[in-house]
């Protein structure tokens, strides 16, 4: 038999199998009950349908598997492929479980749809934490739901609480960020390798993740990150929290697959509101519409997770305005006045204080200084947080 060739033990050589049948990109997890009332276990499984062709076409026939399964595992060498990928997963510092493995993440082992190889880099203690949330947001925020996520995670993340995101471009890597700058623990659930990084303007994220927190995936090393395995990687994330924050989405987005996995999970989910108006609230409002926890204070999800009080510090800005404001001129206390926590173009601020453009951008520029305003973009101006 193949994996007698491979390994000693049958534990490994269940580990193999596990991660061999990860590695079909066509083989479906959810067969592998079937598969398993007919073989046993994984290894029995591996050695029927990789060492028999007949029984490979008996069960495409009696549609077991795929013939696209049938077709990839006639092409497979598993001796060759098992020694690449052990020596890829050292050369690139890549470590993995399986469901036959103590430290495989308890909260998975109960999703229907288990994932049956796990491949990491970092702590994946971190997984057993008494305490962990999902974030998931939109890929294009607006300045209220990037304030939104940074607040909610460093109040959440003061309390022990583990935060979990897919590390995509938008909310999710505010919130890894947020979580990161208020020294919580923070987990990034990938859809490709954890050996890439993605997307590339992520990097320092990627590294101070892969170094100090945990990024996982049930892909392995060397898979690219595309689409088609987002929706797949979304039930990971919602598998591994307690529960699920949602800040901003679409009517269609990947944000409300992931929430829709929580529902199937059992797992509590709280929305953060957002106005009627804003297309990036329209998903959200919904979730909410449909039964999800409204949500407009991290106390709230504190109360829920812990079932008691806690007092929010959601007047710290007004209190760090109030305190940074003495000493400031006429025209700064103005300009103060007209900003708000979403972007005000330089040409409103102009008008409002009928002042020269000259004058307004080296006042702009002080109050920056100051560390009471922030530029988000050429022109546009918010308060700081």
């Amino acid at each position: 038999m193949i994996l007698d060739k491979l390994a000693a033990s049958h534990e490994e050589k269940m580990r193999i199998a596990y991660i061999w049948l990860n590695h079909l990109t066509t083989f479906r997890t959810c067969d592998l009950k079937n598969l398993y009332k007919l073989f046993g276990d994984p290894v029995g499984v591996v050695e029927n349908i990789y060492e028999s062709e007949e029984i490979r076409n008996s069960l495409i026939e009696s549609k077991v598997i795929k013939d696209s399964t049938g077709e990839e595992i006639r092409n497979q060498n598993i001796e060759e492929w098992y020694e690449n990928h052990e020596k890829t997963c050292i050369y690139k510092n890549i470590k993995y479980t399986t469901p036959i493995d103590e430290d495989f993440p308890i909260r998975l082992r109960e999703l229907k749809d288990m994932p049956i190889a796990l491949y990491y880099k970092g702590n994946l203690d971190i997984t057993r934490e008494p305490h962990t949330l999902g974030v998931v947001g939109s890929r294009r925020p607006t300045f209220y739901g990037v304030m939104e996520t940074e607040e909610f995670v460093s109040e959440l993340t003061s309390r022990g609480i583990v935060i979990v995101s897919g590390m995509a471009y938008g909310i999710d890597s505010k919130a890894h960020k947020a979580a990161i700058d208020s020294g919580g623990k923070t987990i990034a659930v990938l859809g490709g390798g954890v050996d890439i990084c993605y997307p590339q303007v992520n990097i320092d994220l990627y590294q101070e993740i892969s170094e100090n927190h945990l990024l996982i995936s049930e892909y392995e090393p060397g898979t690219a990150h595309v689409s088609k395995n987002f929706p797949m990687r979304n039930r990971i994330i919602s598998g591994l929290s307690d529960g699920l924050l949602l800040v901003e989405a679409a009517l269609r987005s990947g944000t409300l697959i992931t929430a829709d996995y929580a529902l199937e999970q059992g797992k509590s989910i709280y929305g953060i509101p957002g106005r009627a108006s804003d297309v990036m609230s329209r998903g959200v409002n919904s979730i909410i519409k449909q039964g999800a926890a409204l949500v407009d204070s991290p106390s709230d999800i504190i109360k829920d997770i812990f079932n008691e009080s806690f007092l929010p510090k959601r007047s710290s800005r007004g209190k760090k305005k109030e305190k940074n404001l003495a000493g400031l001129s006429a025209t700064e206390k103005s300009i103060i006045g007209i900003l708000g926590y979403e972007p005000t173009f330089i040409d409103d601020i102009i008008r409002h204080n009928h002042m020269a453009i000259g004058e307004t951008i080296h006042i702009l520029d002080e109050l920056c200084k100051k560390d009471l305003v922030t530029t988000v973009e050429k022109g546009y101006y918010i308060l700081k947080g």
